[in-house]
This record gives C-alpha cells, structure tokens and sequence, in this order.
C-alpha cells in the first residue's frame, strides 16, 4: 500500500479524494487540515506522497513542503491548486516539489499523477539516467560541469553546486542527451507533463528551463537557447 498524507482545509473535498483514493485498494490514506496538523502526521505516519493545498490557515502548503523537505529529500510531493502563476510555479519548484494538481480534481486523476511520477522514478532507479554523450563512471561531462546521474547532483570542478529533483534531472539529461540539437516543447510536454493543460506545463518548462540556466551559469560556453514556437537547444561551445 502506498501511504498518502493529504492536506486539504475543505472537509467535503478531503473525504470525496480519500474515498476515491482508497477505493482503488492501492493507498492508505491520511488526512490532515493545515500545514501544522500535517507535519505533525507526517512524523508518526511517515508517507509516500504528500499531497497539500497551499493556502491553509496554521501553516500554509509552502512552509509545510519546506518543513519536510528539509526531513526528507525522497518523499513525492505535489501541490493542489488553481494558483498556476510564473511565481507560484517557481516557489513549489524552489521547494523542489515534484508536481502540481489544478483544482478542481478527482482521485482519478491524482492517482494517474502519482502513477506517472513513481514510473519515472523507476525508470530513472532502472536506468541511472545513462546517455550517449561521453560519460565518466560516475556521471556525464558537458563544457566544465559534471552531471552526477547516481546522486542528481552538478559539479563544477569537482565540487557540489547543485542537488537537483528528479524533474529538474529528467530535463537537464534529455537536453545533456540531445546538446547541439533541437528538442521540441512538444517532445517535452509529452514526456514530462502529458495530458495535462497545456498552458500551464508550458509555464512550468519555462521555469525548471529557467532555474537551469542559473545552475550552469558558472560557465558561458553553455547556453539553453529558446527557438520560439519550436523548442529548446542546449549548446556547448
């Protein structure tokens, strides 16, 4: 069984999705109503996912996200929301959240949601994110940084600058695996956030794209150009 913790502040919302989720037979499900109730189930139940909403009186879905993350670097959480502004977007990210549910929403659709994120962890467990771009035993050299595929963290001579979620590391390695060459917004948007609204995972590409410029900003011979209306190109020079 996998264990859920869902925050949600709305009663008649928390028992429709916990019911619908447990009819499924596949999760056990807690329930909490603000952030400072949730953190303190999430002590004693130890979840799988954590699904929050953010505005919560007590202590809101950022601060409760913060609060874990900073307990455990593994543990799924999403957000659920009809905030989908650039900046909302880039705080549950800044967190490293691993995604966001638009409100209104079934059970249904956060069980595909959870579905897709625990098969690409798999995926990734299976394949330690190998590439065809010239590897070191334990990761992949672009320009002056090293990708550490096994740990999802960058090194720039050789030292630590950045640990990275699991998407960000999805993304950074399609671009790593195609550098030199266009990777199309729509190749993106159907691996990494298909079915889902388009605009809205449009915005989030915009952001990880963004926080990953910034990572590799430390050397100028890598740029992720943007070709408007087609797609996204990472260039080694």
């Amino acid at each position: 069984m996998i264990k859920i913790l869902l925050v949600e502040d709305d009663d008649a919302c928390a028992y429709a999705i916990q019911g619908g989720l447990e009819l499924l037979d596949v999760y056990e499900v807690r329930l909490a109503e603000n952030g400072k109730e949730a953190l303190a189930v999430y002590e004693t139940f130890r979840p799988d996912v954590v699904v929050s909403d953010i505005e919560m009186p007590e202590m809101n879905g950022l601060e409760l996200a913060r609060a874990i993350r900073e307990r455990d670097s593994r543990v799924i959480i999403l957000f659920a929301s009809g905030l989908t502004s650039p900046k909302d977007l880039r705080e549950g990210y800044k967190i490293d959240i691993d995604e966001y549910v638009k409100k209104p929403y079934i059970a249904e659709e956060l069980h595909g949601r959870i579905q897709a994120i625990l098969r690409r962890i798999r995926q990734t467990a299976a394949s330690g994110l190998t590439s065809s771009i010239e590897e070191k035993p334990f990761g992949i050299s672009v320009g002056r940084y090293m990708f550490d595929t096994e740990k999802q963290t960058l090194l720039l001579d050789n030292k630590v600058t950045q640990k990275l979620s699991l998407r960000e590391a999805e993304i950074l390695s399609l671009l790593f695996e195609n550098r030199n060459r266009l990777v199309t917004r729509t190749e993106f948007l159907e691996r990494f956030w298909k079915n889902q609204d388009p605009e809205f995972s449009s915005r989030s590409l915009d952001v990880f794209i963004a926080k990953l410029r910034k990572y590799l900003s430390e050397d100028t011979s890598i740029k992720i150009v943007n070709e408007r209306g087609r797609g996204l190109r990472l260039e080694v020079g």
